[in-house]
């Protein structure tokens, strides 16, 4: 699909993170407001729950937590620019000053490339490796501009990296085994999901002051831009679970046939990705817990795995791993006003939005790996 560029846009907030089919139909987006459904390794179709949930009962536990599909080859012409970027690129984030931050394996560490003057820039720029301690799967920002957290899987670290220098501000030892995901709560708390310790580290002032329970192997999680709320997503329990600021539990809810990440939009609103469901659910933090207000549909065997909110522009991006796309929906509160759908590089686990132009950033999630750059379409103005 030809998309064109857009014009630069204003300063915002906002950031960017495991088939084949037709592009996502109008009718198949539509939302569908209080829906509750029951909330593998790659290829595998979906696991069938052994019983269904009641209200008195949490769902059924998957046995292995959902993964994205095994992608199709991507095809030959793609729109955008693209790039060569080894080592499995997956975790990603683009700050509002231009600079892509990706996590990569074998070596560990962060690729980072500034983009001054667009995408075009990026054909003739060498990515800076920074080494780390640990490979990282998801990659943040704690604010606008940085600084970058990057769980370490295999060595149980947080590391802070100043942008773009690549500087490692500091580090510090978590409390559970296999952090997958950090992510700011607020100006001064991070989160640490330990995907293998069904916890939440709480960091602050450099070290671990609390640990708290989540649902069955937490994949991830996300705050909202007041940090009042941050949310925790079980991707083997099937539930996701609210906290205060401080790490007090306000509720659970059920959360799909097989979440996997999760990303804050606006106005106390989280969009979950149901890979399993081939969804995506729309969450409401409320003082009484999180409340779904949303599904949609993303289209049999697509496996939704990365995503990115645009808070400028009110657009979620999720890529589709099924059939090597990305998907954008310009939302108007739970319901989408307008959906694009973009081809992709072969398998798009993760993606990122430039706050400033709206431009995302997709990875190609192989051992020799791909980012794609493509400017904010007309189809979603």
């Amino acid at each position: 699909m030809a998309v064109t560029r857009d014009r630069p846009h204003p300063s915002a907030t906002g950031t960017g993170g495991r088939r084949r089919r037709t592009g996502v139909a109008a009718a198949a987006l539509l939302v569908t407001a209080g829906l509750l459904a029951g909330c593998g390794s790659p290829g595998a179709s979906a696991p069938t729950p052994t019983s269904a949930p009641t209200a008195d009962a949490p769902p059924t536990p998957l046995a292995e937590a959902p993964e994205p599909a095994m992608s199709p080859p991507a095809q030959a012409s793609l729109p955008g620019t693209v790039i060569p970027l080894a080592g499995g690129p997956e975790g990603i984030a683009v700050t509002a000053a231009g600079t892509v931050a990706v996590n990569v394996r074998n070596p560990d560490g962060l690729d980072i490339l500034p983009i001054p003057a667009g995408s075009a820039a990026a054909t003739t720029t060498t990515p800076r490796f920074v080494s780390l301690r640990s490979e990282g799967r998801h990659l943040t920002l704690a604010g606008p501009d940085g600084p970058a957290l990057s769980a370490g899987e295999k060595d149980g670290t947080l590391s802070v990296i100043d942008l773009p220098s690549g500087q490692i501000a500091y580090t510090v030892p978590t409390t559970g085994p296999a952090p997958h995901e950090a992510f700011a709560v607020g100006q001064s708390t991070i989160f640490v999901a330990n995907e293998f310790g069904n916890s939440f580290s709480i960091i602050r002032d450099r070290r671990v002051v609390r640990t708290v329970s989540t649902p069955l192997q937490p994949g991830g999680g996300a705050a909202t831009s007041d940090g009042r709320y941050a949310v925790g997503v079980g991707v083997r329990g099937r539930q996701i679970t609210e906290y205060t600021a401080t790490g007090d539990i306000v509720g659970t809810a059920d959360c799909g046939a097989g979440p996997t990440h999760t990303v804050a939009g606006e106005d106390g609103l989280f969009w979950v990705n149901d890979t399993d469901g081939d969804a995506v659910l729309g969450f409401e933090a409320t003082p009484t817990g999180p409340r779904q207000v949303a599904s949609i549909p993303t289209g049999a065997g697509s496996r939704p795995y990365g995503d990115a909110y645009d808070t400028v522009r009110h657009t979620l991006w999720v890529t589709l791993t099924g059939s090597n796309q990305l998907l954008g929906l310009t939302l108007s509160g739970t319901q989408v006003a307008h959906q694009v759908s973009i081809p992709t590089v072969r398998q798009p686990n993760s993606v990122a939005v430039d706050p400033t132009t709206g431009e995302t950033v997709t990875t190609g999630s192989t051992t020799n790996g791909q980012l794609q750059f493509v400017p904010y379409p007309e189809a979603l103005r």
